[in-house]
């Protein structure tokens, strides 16, 4: 039973490694519509956003389904996409992205703490322990 007891709490240890964290804003972001000239969408085809002056793109990517490449600018103004297929199609646009209102603050994840959680696991734990103890134990 030990033994047990040792190995649940290594690896509960190692159980924080795997989250993965999220925060859901609402913000001012630009959207970048692009179509073919029959009007079918650019669809899942690769970009890369640059802002002006820059070498290195700051954002790279694929289109969504309906052609469009969406990002936050910040206070960078002027920018530049590049986007080709596969055949040849595509584009190189330079523009400036409009004015945007100051963005709201991110709205953090709602769920339980890491500690609430911990807590919780080694309540757990304690609990079916104790059932053990009570119940299943043979008395000397």
């Amino acid at each position: 039973m030990k033994a047990l007891a040792i190995l649940l709490a290594l690896w509960a240890g190692a159980a924080g490694a795997h989250e993965v964290h999220h925060a859901i804003a609402t913000t001012n972001a630009v959207s970048i519509s692009l179509s073919y000239a029959d009007g079918s969408p650019f669809a899942y085809e690769k970009y890369e956003l640059y802002a002006e002056g820059k070498e290195v793109p700051v954002q790279v990517g694929n289109t969504d389904a309906t052609g469009c490449a969406v990002f936050i600018p910040g206070e960078t103004r002027k920018w530049r996409i590049k986007t080709y297929s596969a055949d040849g199609h595509g584009v190189d646009l330079r523009f400036e992205s409009p004015a945007l209102q100051a963005s709201p603050a991110a709205t953090a994840d709602a769920g339980p703490g890491r500690t609430t959680l911990a807590l919780f696991g080694l309540g757990l734990i304690l609990a079916v322990f104790g059932t053990y103890q009570l119940f299943w134990r043979k008395p000397k």
